[in-house]
């Protein structure tokens, strides 16, 4: 097979995957704002792509974004109603075309309920493990906050020890010396 047979055998498995695809689309009629349906259209202009297509994925990234918002619990059990619906919505497709059976596309909401579990259990263990290097942190350097602190008021208070001391025996010398000069100059008095 050449390469430009190859080409054409891709663009008709990329057209038979497409055509699988829609198929298990269910229509959906909605009114949109003027400027969300501006933003879609410069949007796949500006990517070359079918505004359809991009509300669609648009759509369905924001489906997943407001799944994983839910309260766990309420998920759960949403997911598994969603799962069944897609399930049954697929099968009515599937009699209106003529087939046995049709897969369900797009999320598996059970698989992304799992998915938001491991991913919340993931980000309160990272959040726990910040706590911790947190807190270790702080008593790590609490010592060395307080030890400095606890070295200057001893340092200050040896020195007020010294200058007192220091300041008694100056006041000792003075005094020594005062009584010293009082002794001469008794001594010396005018009856000598």
């Amino acid at each position: 097979m050449s390469k430009a047979q190859s080409i054409i055998e891709q663009f008709y498995q990329e057209e038979q995957s497409r055509l699988a695809d829609e198929a298990t689309f269910s229509p959906l009629d909605i009114s949109i704002s003027s400027a969300d349906m501006a933003m879609i259209s410069t949007i796949a202009k500006r990517f070359n792509k079918d505004k359809a297509l991009l509300a669609r994925e648009a759509l369905g990234q924001a489906l997943q974004d407001m799944f994983g918002a839910l309260d766990p619990v309420e998920r759960k059990m949403l997911a598994k109603d969603a799962d069944e619906l897609g399930v049954s919505i697929a099968a009515e497709i599937a009699e209106e075309q003529g087939l046995d059976k049709l897969e369900v596309s797009g999320s598996n909401w059970v698989m992304q309920d799992k998915n938001c579990i491991k991913a919340e259990r993931k980000a309160e263990k990272e959040k726990a493990k910040q706590q911790e290097m947190a807190a270790s942190q702080v008593l790590a350097e609490e010592p060395v906050a307080q030890m400095p602190a606890s070295e200057d008021v001893i340092e200050d208070s040896m020195e007020t020890e010294e200058d007192a001391m220091e300041q008694v025996e100056t006041e000792s010398v003075d005094n020594a010396d005062v009584e010293t000069e009082d002794e001469e100059g008794s001594s010396q008095s005018i009856f000598a």
